[in-house]
């Protein structure tokens, strides 16, 4: 018989966490997984680590592929995978023991599309609430959808999610950026879904690394990893006037709030020629926003937007807070809405 749940693990050099992970998913309460470990080209011992795992429990299935990101990893383990539902967890998180449980027990009973829930921000010092997640999940809501419940709009994470398998190829959802891949498939998948499960319970521990290399959130103050950001503003502000327009308002004004604001900070570290990727593509998605949508949002925001436009940079320098109290935010999971 095929599993009920198929969990996708994509793998790139995190020794110190695999295991940590792969523990989570075999300690579920759900025990009819497959927990598919993907290793997209690992060059420390994190492969030796899975493969270990793997001669224990026969739930853990583990594949190699030269390095090509995350998104090719998430795809190829998706074609893997033979369950009835789909996840996702990165393979530096941790998945609390009900987590899986409790999402697919939901779409069991409500015959929803997507499942998901809240998540933590993990470290060695304990795991604290995400704040952008504050009120998309307050309170149980079965058989809702993106278009009752706007804040799910900042519900753009694969992980904290289970996937009805037939949903997940009706649509045809596949990664395709090479960082900051997650928001427009979620988003595209929130709106075509027939209907959504938002579970107040915490389903996903999210890792701030303190060992090996700094994840892709963790590398935010860089111009490449700024204008991948910036891109996938674009991306998903494109699927959003494409599918559910009436979106619009709520996605600006987190964008406008959160990244976008992130971005203009950097300018303190870098000059305008090393952002100057990031910034054309933030004055795009700035020059989309309808008219009426920039009005109604708070004056600071309106006035950097503004400028973003005429290219006044300095001016930008001067209204945006000072870098080190930003990152720090990035980096500790206290700021920003996650991506």
């Amino acid at each position: 018989m095929p599993p009920l749940l198929s969990v996708v693990v994509p793998m790139f050099d995190v020794e110190p966490y695999i295991s940590s992970c792969i523990e989570s998913l075999l300690g579920q309460r759900l025990l009819n997984i497959e927990i598919i470990v993907i290793d997209d080209g690992s060059t420390d011992g994190s492969r030796v680590l899975a493969d270990q795992w793997a001669r224990k429990d026969s739930r853990v299935r583990v594949t190699g592929q030269p390095n090509a990101g995350l998104s090719a990893a998430r795809n190829a383990g998706v074609r893997a995978a033979r369950g009835k539902y789909l996840s996702f967890c990165d393979s530096d998180d941790v998945v609390p023991v009900t987590g899986y449980a409790s999402l697919v027990g939901s779409l069991e009973d409500t015959g929803s599309d997507i499942a998901t829930g809240d998540v933590r921000r993990l470290d060695t010092t304990g795991v604290r609430p995400h704040p952008g997640y504050r009120d998309v999940f307050a309170r149980d809501r079965r058989r809702t959808h993106i278009r009752h419940h706007t804040a799910l709009v900042r519900d753009r994470m694969v992980w904290n999610k289970v996937f009805r398998r037939s949903f997940w190829d009706a649509c045809g959802l596949a990664f395709a950026l090479p960082a900051y891949e997650d928001a427009p498939v979620m988003i595209r998948a929130h709106i075509e879904a027939a209907a959504v499960d938002v579970l107040s319970e915490v389903v996903y521990f999210w890792r701030i690394r303190e060992q090996g290399p700094p994840s892709i959130t963790q590398r935010r103050h860089e111009p490449a990893n700024i204008a991948a950001c910036m891109r996938m503003v674009l991306d998903t502000f494109d699927v959003i006037t494409t599918l559910a327009p009436e979106l619009v308002p709520p996605y600006v004004d987190d964008m406008c709030r959160g990244d976008i604001r992130q971005a203009l900070r950097m300018l303190h570290l870098h000059d305008d020629d090393a952002l100057s990727d990031a910034l054309t593509l933030a004055r795009s998605f700035i020059g989309s926003i309808p008219d009426d949508v920039l009005r109604a949002l708070p004056t600071t925001d309106r006035q950097l937007a503004a400028l973003l436009v005429q290219g006044d940079l300095a001016q930008i320098r001067r209204l945006v807070e000072k870098p080190i109290q930003a990152m720090e935010r990035v980096w500790d999971g206290r700021g920003g809405v996650g991506n």
